[in-house]
Parts: C-alpha cells; sequence; structure tokens
C-alpha cells in the first residue's frame, strides 16, 4: 500500500477549508439590545453602538448582521424595517438608514444653541455640566477646537467657578476639570465663620443643658425640704 503525501500548497488549502467549515456563522440572536423606534438620539446612539460592538466581538458578518436585525428592532422600528430592508447591502447602510429616519442630523445652529441655551447651575457638578456640552459638540459637522470649546464654555461655568479658575492657564479639558473640582472642593470647605458659628452655637446648648440641670436639682432639693418640713 503507497501513502498518499501532500504538497506544502495543497496542505494549506487543506487547512483553509477545513478552518472554514468550522467557522460559526454568527447573529443577533444572543444581543441583548432593543430599539422600538423612538426618536430620542441618546437613545438611538446607544442602540447603535451596542449592535456594533456585539457585532465586531462576535465577528459576525455584514449579510449575516442584516438578516437578522428583525430580532433587534420593535414596533415602529420593526415595521420601518420591513420596508427599507431591500436598501441595506452593508451594515453601515443600516446604522446611517436608522439615523436618517429616526434621528436626522440637526443643523450646525440649533445645537450651538442648545450649548448655548443652560448655563451651569450652582450645585451642578462641573464634570457633568462639561461632559452633557461636549457630548453637544461632538455632534457637529465640523467640531472646535479644544481651546475654542473651552473659550465658549468657559463663560457659561458659574461665577464661583470662574473665580477661581484661571483661564488663560487652563490648555486643555483634562486641566479645566482639574482646577474646577479643586475649586468645588474650596466652596464645599466650611468657612472659619461657619466654624465660629458652630462653636457658638455647641457652647450655648451646653450651657442651655447645665442650667436646665441646674434648675432641675434646685427643684429636686426644694421638694425634699419641703417633704422633710411637713415630717
Amino acid at each position: 500500500m503507497t501513502s498518499a503525501s501532500l504538497t506544502t500548497e495543497q496542505f494549506e488549502t487543506l487547512v483553509k477549508a477545513v478552518a472554514a467549515a468550522n467557522v460559526k456563522v454568527g447573529t443577533f440572536s444572543h444581543c441583548s439590545a432593543r430599539y422600538n423606534g423612538e426618536k430620542d438620539s441618546t437613545k438611538l446612539e446607544e442602540f447603535i453602538s451596542a449592535i456594533t460592538t456585539f457585532k465586531t466581538v462576535e465577528n459576525i458578518g455584514d449579510m449575516e448582521a442584516i438578516n437578522s436585525m428583525p430580532m433587534l428592532l420593535l414596533g415602529d422600528a420593526s415595521e420601518w424595517w420591513s420596508g427599507v430592508k431591500s436598501k441595506a447591502k452593508k451594515f453601515d447602510d443600516v446604522v446611517n438608514m436608522l439615523r436618517d429616519s429616526f434621528c436626522p442630523a440637526k443643523p450646525a445652529w440649533r445645537i450651538y444653541a442648545e450649548i448655548c441655551e443652560g448655563k451651569q447651575q450652582k450645585n451642578e457638578a462641573t464634570d457633568v455640566f462639561i461632559r452633557k456640552k461636549r457630548a453637544l459638540f461632538a455632534k457637529l459637522p465640523k467640531v472646535p477646537s479644544e481651546n475654542d470649546q473651552i473659550d465658549i464654555l468657559f463663560g457659561m461655568l458659574h461665577v464661583q467657578i470662574r473665580e477661581r479658575v484661571i483661564r488663560h492657564k487652563v490648555a486643555n479639558f483634562d486641566e479645566l476639570l482639574k482646577d474646577a473640582r479643586e475649586a468645588e472642593d474650596s466652596l464645599n470647605e466650611p468657612s472659619p465663620h461657619t466654624l465660629e458659628c458652630c462653636c457658638s452655637m455647641m457652647m450655648m446648648m451646653m450651657m442651655i443643658m447645665i442650667l436646665m440641670m441646674t434648675t432641675m436639682m434646685t427643684l429636686s432639693v426644694i421638694e425634699l425640704c419641703g417633704v422633710v418640713g411637713v415630717m
């Protein structure tokens, strides 16, 4: 009996064929993200981010992802997909169609209006305020430089923060947030006047308690003397 031998090229071809046969075809069947067509840009972007990440991690091909989209869409979104799915040739088409249909991009002037419409409130943490504004900047067709963004937002910070942060020493958002946190910590520290008032209040309370105890002891002595006198 003669044994068959394979050339290096034939062996590599065989290995690739076996590997291809063992490749698992992924779908969105185990993806927990769902979208019902709500016209909320934040929820839509969270949904898109979730399914894009899942597709990458599970190594799902474009056609498999497109074919399994009905698993993820509910209500109005499911009805919408039934009418447009034939237009999707690759997964990027799905993402663009979702955005165009449910949350089309806002014009730049409207985004700038949203950025400028609210100043930082007294009890609002600076990092939260900045995070919300930067998310709006990211939606602009042409995002301003970091320095320009800081210039726009600096005047919107609460006056107590602005008084404690020196603008020309801030080169980026990390430095702005660091200085703002230090300012917030300083504002949260009790002032000497506050400590003095607290000490005065404590002393007053102690004096009142001593006076009450003294009064109670005096009354007890008087009652005892009355009882002895009767006897």
